[in-house]
């Protein structure tokens, strides 16, 4: 679903000038902690473009279906989605690129 180099954008705010939107740094990267954790595989490592703050999270968390209700508020249909062509070109507007 997701490659390294994507913009993605988060369900949440009802445009995509409210949304936060991310950038894949990496994808299938394994923490494994220390002795006493359990390895948590499969995380995806992304940066918000506008802020900076950098995340892990496991790929099912991102990739989550979103329920009903929240699909019909904010026009998604998964929590964390692809920019489409067009939601490109707006963000790199906004960005002076």
């Amino acid at each position: 679903m997701f490659k390294k180099g994507d913009l993605c954008k988060h369900f949440k705010g009802k445009n995509l000038s409210e949304k936060n939107i991310y950038e894949i740094l990496e994808m299938g990267v394994k923490y494994s902690g220390d002795a006493s954790d359990k390895p948590i595989e499969n995380l995806v490592i992304y940066k918000n473009i506008f802020q900076g703050k950098i995340f892990a999270r496991e790929l099912q968390d991102l990739i989550a279906e979103l329920p009903q209700e929240k699909q019909e508020l904010y026009g998604q249909k998964y929590r964390v989605e692809k920019l489409t062509q067009d939601e490109i070109k707006e963000v790199k507007r906004r960005l002076g690129l």
